[in-house]
Order: structure tokens, then C-alpha cells, then sequence
């Protein structure tokens, strides 16, 4: 699925860059991203199987490392993390999310406080530039697993705007 134009145009405009490139055909990668769960060596063989389809970018951006987040229903804490998630927020560093498996929901704010909130999936690359406010929970199906590209995971530190929004609706 590809975003829609007026999507693609506002999270274009706020300097997101947003696309589609088709998860790497990887032996054995499908296989792993079946799993709802993933352990540790598991985690580290997607990297392995995904990473060099990212190099280019990491070299480009002065990404030094790439870590897997697993999202499901059993995830320790998961209710508590969507409540943090949800909540408007910017990082100091770029937030780069390559979608392999599940879904996901963005909300991306503008200068003006108007929201666009667009659903990811698998193949969905997004690089969200430091300083661009936005929020994200899960779908209705309650599952993901994106790579997460990172300069220094200290930028990561969510810097909450306080910006009154409803809650994402997680969608069917």
C-alpha cells in the first residue's frame, strides 16, 4: 500500500521522508518475522538479514547502529510504553523506523497544530528528522517489528510538547 498524496505531501512538508521499499528476501528472514516473539540471537539474525539493505542510508545520515523493536500483545509493559508513545513528542536526533512486519499509526503535527495521522506496514521506511513532533501507537492488531537506525541512542530521549491531542484510534 502506498501513502496517500495528501499524506505524503504533509509529512513531506514537515522534512519527513517516507517510503516504500519492499522487506529484503532474505533466507530464512520471513520465517524469523513470523514469530510474534523474538529473542535476543533472533533479534540480532534480522539486523544481520536486513542490514545491509540500509547501508547506504547510514553512511548517508551517520547511522552507527541498528537495533530491532518487537512489538506484540505479550510484550511486558505494552500498555504503559502505547501511553508514552501516544503522547506528542520530538527527539534530538533523527527516529528511523524501517517497518519488516505488523503495523503501526504516526501522528504527525505541523507548526500549526494540525495532525495527519497515517498507518505503516511492512516496507514502510520512514525518517523522521530530529525536532519534528509526532506520536505513535499500534493498530488494532497490536503487533510490529521495525529496524531502528541510530546515531547515539541518547537522542532518543522523548522531549513531550505537552500538546493537547485526543488518543490515537487504533485501527481494525
Amino acid at each position: 500500500m502506498h501513502p496517500h498524496q495528501t499524506d505524503h505531501a504533509f509529512v513531506s512538508a514537515l522534512g519527513v521522508q517516507w517510503l516504500h521499499r519492499p522487506v529484503p528476501d532474505q533466507p530464512g528472514l520471513a520465517a524469523l518475522l513470523a514469530h510474534e516473539a523474538l529473542d535476543a540471537d533472533q533479534q540480532a539474525a534480522v539486523v544481520q538479514a536486513v542490514g545491509a539493505s540500509v547501508a547506504a542510508e547510514c553512511a548517508a545520515h551517520g547511522y552507527h547502529r541498528m537495533d530491532l523493536v518487537v512489538l506484540h500483545p505479550a510484550t511486558a509493559g505494552l500498555q504503559a510504553a502505547l501511553q508514552r508513545f501516544d503522547q506528542p513528542h520530538t527527539h534530538a536526533d533523527d527516529e528511523v523506523r524501517y517497518i519488516l512486519d505488523g503495523e503501526g499509526i504516526f501522528g504527525f503535527l505541523d507548526a500549526q497544530g494540525q495532525e495527519r495521522v497515517v498507518t505503516v506496514r511492512a516496507g514502510d521506511y520512514l525518517r523522521v528528522p530530529a525536532g519534528v513532533e509526532h506520536r505513535f501507537t499500534l493498530t488494532a492488531a497490536r503487533r510490529i517489528k521495525a529496524l531502528r537506525l541510530f546515531t547515539d541512542t541518547a537522542g532518543w530521549a522523548a522531549h513531550y510538547t505537552q500538546r493537547p491531542v485526543g488518543a490515537l484510534e487504533m485501527k481494525e
